[in-house]
């Protein structure tokens, strides 16, 4: 038996329930890992599956999605439920993997399905792993996932020289996003502005402007020069109506890049809102692609790459190119209270930073890095 957070049921959009939803149970199953038929020859696979002691465990709207049972396609097959995705741990059984072995330190995710990080032990895809460089702290590479998500924001939109505004700059992906876009050496940006109420953290990073949100919108502001990318980590608002009127049309390379959609928390419960949902993902970007004399394009980033992802920004981690901001309330503790309000911070769109929750308990990752 381990210990694992469990779904009880799904979270209200009040959170009223949640003392109920989710709980903390000592008598959870531990999970089993599936031969595969290499493995039970005892031959090494490239295509396995590995038991991970869970030292670090990070929540992101992912997770909060799942937690309240908004997506149908993100439907537990039964209550209760374990939650989490993306995590840092090292192998207990390496089930004869042809790249790692017992005692590795891995960052991992468990794919599409934000289910089983938020335990004591966690099955993981070998070809979701990726090994935690020895000077990037196990809190920071279980938080790394953002920043895959900011690395194709950026890396794959942004171009040396361009003005940059990013919507919700002190958030995970938010922050990352300001550090990469200021100061990679693949596309650094000339300037750089964010939507925050945090402006020492986001100056910090490499923000040159700050907007207070609360006081300001950047769309009625009077800008120097028209930006040339606003990549959009909040969603909502209608910003990419807004967008038009700071930001270059598509003919001389203005993009609106949406990592959060028009709603971030939107409701396909069923599977007629899904497809409906679905079949109009194409409309914005075909509009915006036929008006590009006059507007600028709008990219949805969906999800790609992310192996290869993980072991780019953990690289640049290691050489000192990339920090991930984590929240200053994280580590949050591994008991029920402590999830709680892990959850209750990215619902709620308090977070200022990613959340991280700490598994590992007394073990350490032998290295010293998570001594930062």
């Amino acid at each position: 038996m381990m210990k694992a957070i469990q779904v009880n049921q799904f979270v209200s959009p009040s959170l009223d329930n949640i003392d109920e939803a989710i709980t903390m149970s000592d008598k959870v199953s531990m999970p089993a890992i599936q031969l595969s038929s290499s493995s039970k020859k005892g031959k090494p696979s490239k295509n396995n599956k590995m038991l991970v002691r869970v030292l670090a465990c990070s929540i992101s709207p992912g997770d909060a999605l799942m937690v309240h049972g908004n997506m149908i396609f993100m439907h537990p097959d039964t209550f209760p439920f374990t939650p989490g995705m993306d995590i840092c741990g090292r192998i207990v059984d390496s089930n004869h993997s042809a790249s790692f072995k017992n005692g590795d330190i891995i960052v991992a995710s468990n794919g599409t399905m934000p289910q089983g990080g938020m335990a004591e032990y966690m099955i993981v895809d070998e070809a979701e792993a990726v090994l935690k460089p020895s000077t990037v702290s196990v809190d920071k590479a279980a938080a790394s996932s953002s920043a895959i998500t900011a690395r194709n924001a950026v890396l794959d939109n942004v171009k040396a020289g361009d003005r940059v505004l990013i919507l919700g700059g002190s958030g995970g992906v938010g922050s990352a996003a300001i550090a990469l876009a200021k100061h990679s050496k693949h596309g650094k940006a000339s300037f750089v502005a964010t939507t925050s109420t945090q402006a020492d953290l986001c100056k910090s990073l490499g923000a040159d402007v700050v907007i207070d949100y609360t006081k300001d919108n950047w769309w009625e502001m009077e800008w120097e020069q028209p930006f040339d990318k606003i990549i959009d980590t909040v969603g909502g608002g209608n910003f990419t109506n807004k967008a038009h009127r700071v930001l270059k049309p598509g003919r001389l390379g203005g993009a609106f890049i949406a990592v959060a959609g028009d709603d971030p928390k939107p409701d396909l419960t069923t599977v007629w809102k899904a497809m409906k949902f679905m079949f109009g993902l194409p409309l914005r970007p075909m509009y915006t692609w036929l008006n590009a004399r006059r507007l600028p394009s709008y990219k949805l980033l969906m999800p790609y790459d992310i192996p290869e992802g993980r072991a780019e920004v953990l690289g640049m981690m290691e050489r000192g190119e990339l920090d991930v901001t984590l929240d200053a309330r994280s580590p949050f503790a591994f008991n029920e209270n402590g999830v709680k309000v892990a959850f209750r911070a990215v619902i709620g769109g308090h977070a200022h930073g990613k959340i991280v929750v700490s598994i590992k308990g007394g073990e350490q990752d032998g290295d010293g890095a998570d001594d930062e």
